[in-house]
Parts: C-alpha cells; structure tokens; sequence
C-alpha cells in the first residue's frame, strides 16, 4: 500500500499576527523597544513601507509587507527586514537565511537608491521569534564557521542580524503603549485567565499609541491562535471574548462620551441610588481595563466616598488621560 503522506503541523500564527508588523507604529515601537541603541541613530518618523511587489519578485510571498526603509540620523536610507519566525525549533542556520535575504535585496536595488559613489545603503534584518525555548542560534554568519587561522579571519564573511524572543523580553521595562510590549504580554499569558485579564486591558493601552483598530487584530489573533494553547479552557475563553466583544466596545464608546461631553441622558432612569452605584461600577471597570483588575479592585473604595454626578464624570475623563493608576489616585487625592 501507498505510504499516507505525512501531515504537516500547522503554524501557530496566522496572518493576524503579521498584519501587526505591516503597521508603521509596530515597527517603530519594535526598535524603540529592542533596538535602543539603534534607534538613536535612525528617524522613526521617515518609516516607508517597501511596495509588496518589490519583496515578493526578491523573497517569496512569506516576506510581503515586511520590508520598510527609513532615513538615518545623517540623512542617508536604511532598510529594516522584519521576518517573523513562527516554529517551535531554531534554525540553526538563520545567519546564512539572513544574509541569503539581505544580498537579494541589495541586488534589487535601482540606482536612485545608491549612493552618489554607488555606496549600498544598510540593510538591518530583525527576527521576531515567539518560540517556548530560548533562541541560542548564532546571530552572526561568521560564527557558523570553525576556528581558523588568524590569516584566514579576514576572509570569512560577516553578517548579524538582530532577534526579539518575545518570551524573553521584559514588557515592563516598556512604556505601556509599546506595541511590542503589549504584543509580548500576550505571548507570555500563562492561563486563559490572564488572558482575559490582557484582553480587557487592551483597549486603555491602544488609547496611548493611537492604533485602536489594532485592538479588533488583536482579539483576532487571541480568538483564533493565543486561546487555543489552553484546551477547553482556552477554547471557553475565545466564545466569551466574541460574545462580549460589540457589548464591551459599546461600553467604552458610553463611557468616553459621559467623561468627555457630560452626556449621562442614559442613566436618567431607574431609582437614584442604582443610578450612583451604576455610575460608580463603570468608571471601576474603566480602571480595570485600563489598568488591570487589581488597579479596579484597588480603585473601588476610593469611588464610593464619590457620589456627585460631575465629580465621577471628570473622574472617568481622568481615566483616559493618567498613564498610570498612581496618578489617577493622585488626582482623586488632590481633588
């Protein structure tokens, strides 16, 4: 009999995932993030989006919308290859992948992207790895060779790229509006309960960065990727996010219009009490979602010394503008 042909794993991403690094914001927030020391020398500001046909005659479709190139801090182009490396094993041989990229890319390039002596510009490729193991595999094409003589040093090539393991990065020595950081908090989730806890802070973080569509690609990816690490439980916590997903998003929209234009006409019914403790539970839970349930719990006493309407209406402006829950309570303190 015919040999069954083998079945092929399937990634553990799809093309949520990618959409995230198509954005300039996520690219942007990647080298403020890892690349620190590069960044000081690039303009985030001139980031370009390479065209998909460029990549895809040079890369392969894999690699579309992941070619950006942006000005240097002397005025110069550099280009930034960012290639999104899924598997669960390393590839030993990433530094010769790396440099197979880079050196189709350069003999891409057209003139008017040259020097004026014909000089090439830079080219920097990241890997974004979000593997269980830690990456241990060479960044640098040199060291995939064995010891040589020192006569012989100057002939091998040379060639790093730089590697962002999200499981090893540190979210929380990153702003909280770094996509990357927000990117890797979920990656790093534990439990489907914290999960959920990510999903309901998710949309007070996109308020800083001004990318609040990225929050639908998010549920997205969590929906159909992060939940289903979790088993029943994961698969639990992917109905209930789009179960709650249009009753959340209409919750925000609310409570943004009652904190920034006073409107509280859909809280003029019911007995007055119910009224206060209603106004009350929404800005808690605006605080917990943009800070996290502990911040919620934490928030709860202080709101129910506040029972003027006015007063937790500018309380839940307040809430969009903090950049943490201890200025948000130093402001109910100074108030």
């Amino acid at each position: 009999m015919p040999k069954r042909p083998a079945r092929t794993r399937k990634p553990r991403h799809d093309a949520s995932y990618k959409s995230f690094f198509a954005r300039r914001r996520t690219v942007a927030d990647t080298l403020r993030g890892a690349g620190r020391d590069l960044a000081r020398h690039l303009d985030l500001s001139t980031l370009q989006r390479m065209p998909a046909s460029f990549v895809t005659e040079r890369l392969g479709q894999r690699h579309a919308d992941m070619l950006w190139r942006l000005r240097t801090a002397d005025g110069g182009w550099a280009y930034l290859l960012v290639l999104l490396e899924f598997q669960s094993t390393i590839d030993r041989r990433m530094a010769l992948r790396m440099t197979d990229y880079t050196v189709r890319i350069l003999r891409g390039l057209d003139a008017s992207a040259l020097g004026p002596a014909g000089e090439y510009p830079p080219i920097l490729p990241i890997v974004v790895y979000n593997g269980e193991r830690r990456w241990n595999a060479a960044t640098d094409i040199g060291d995939l060779f064995p010891p040589v003589a020192k006569e012989l040093l100057g002939y091998l090539p040379r060639h790093r790229y730089l590697v962002i393991d999200l499981q090893a990065l540190d979210p929380s020595r990153l702003p909280l509006d770094n996509v990357l950081a927000i990117i890797a908090k979920f990656e790093q989730a534990s439990s489907p309960e914290r999960l959920a806890e990510l999903v309901t802070a998710l949309p007070g973080w996109l308020e800083g960065t001004g990318e609040t569509e990225l929050a639908s690609r998010f549920r997205v990816w969590v929906t159909l990727v992060l939940a289903r690490r979790f088993g029943v439980a994961g698969r639990e916590l992917e109905r209930r996010i789009r179960n709650e997903e249009e009753a959340d998003m209409t919750l925000m929209e609310r409570a943004r219009k009652w904190g920034e234009e006073r409107e509280r006409e859909w809280l003029a019914k019911g007995r007055q009490e119910g009224i206060e403790r209603g106004r009350r539970e929404l800005v808690r839970r605006l605080v917990a979602r943009r800070f996290g349930r502990g911040a919620g719990e934490n928030i709860a006493p202080i709101l129910a010394g506040i029972s003027d309407a006015d007063r937790l209406a500018e309380v839940a402006a307040d809430v969009f503008e903090c950049g943490s829950v201890d200025e948000l309570v130093d402001r109910f303190r100074n108030a």
